[in-house]
C-alpha cells in the first residue's frame, strides 16, 4: 500500500492538470524581440538577439513532441522499438533503465538524460525496484516500430 501512495499522487496531479490544460486555452508565445532598428530575422536565420551575445536563431519545431510517461518498478517496454525520429529521454523522478541495441543498459535518475537516434532499436522502463518518470522529445515527424519481446533476461542485463 506505502509504494502505491506516490503512483497515485502522480496520476491524480497528472489527471488535474490534463482536465485543467483541456479548458484553458494556450496563449500564443511572445513574439521575438529583435534589436532597435534591426530587421526582423526568419526562424532558422542567424543574427543578432536581445539578451543574447554572438548571433543566434529560434529553429522551427514542427513535428516535434514532448511526452511524459511513468513506469512501475520493474515495467517497460514489451518489445524493443524505433522511432524514424531521435529522441531524446530525461529521468524526472525515480530509477530507470534503457538499452539501444548492442549497447550496454543505461541507468537513468533524476536529471539524467539520454539520445537515441532515429532507426535504432531501443527500449525504456523503470528500475527493478523503483519508479520512473521520463520526459521524452521527439525530434520531428516520427513513427514507431515495433521489434523483438524485451525478455526478463535482456532487462535484467543477463
Amino acid at each position: 500500500m506505502h509504494s502505491t501512495l506516490p503512483l497515485a499522487v502522480i496520476f491524480t496531479m497528472f489527471a488535474v492538470r490534463t482536465a485543467y490544460l483541456q479548458q484553458a486555452p494556450i496563449p500564443p508565445p511572445p513574439a521575438v524581440q529583435q534589436a532597435p532598428g534591426a530587421p526582423a530575422l526568419p526562424t532558422g536565420v542567424l543574427g543578432p538577439a536581445p539578451n543574447f551575445t554572438g548571433n543566434t536563431a529560434t529553429l522551427d519545431t514542427t513535428g516535434y513532441t514532448v511526452g511524459r510517461r511513468v513506469f512501475e518498478a520493474g515495467g517497460r517496454n514489451a518489445t524493443w522499438h524505433m522511432h524514424t525520429a531521435g529522441q531524446l529521454v530525461f529521468g524526472e523522478a525515480g530509477r530507470g533503465r534503457l538499452q539501444i541495441q548492442g549497447q550496454a543498459i543505461k541507468e537513468l535518475g533524476v536529471g539524467d538524460s539520454a539520445y537515441i537516434p532515429g532507426g535504432i532499436f531501443h527500449w525504456h522502463g523503470a528500475a527493478p525496484n523503483e519508479n520512473f518518470t521520463m520526459m521524452f522529445i521527439t525530434m520531428g515527424a516520427s513513427k514507431t516500430s515495433q521489434g523483438d519481446p524485451v525478455t526478463e533476461a535482456t532487462y535484467l542485463g543477463k
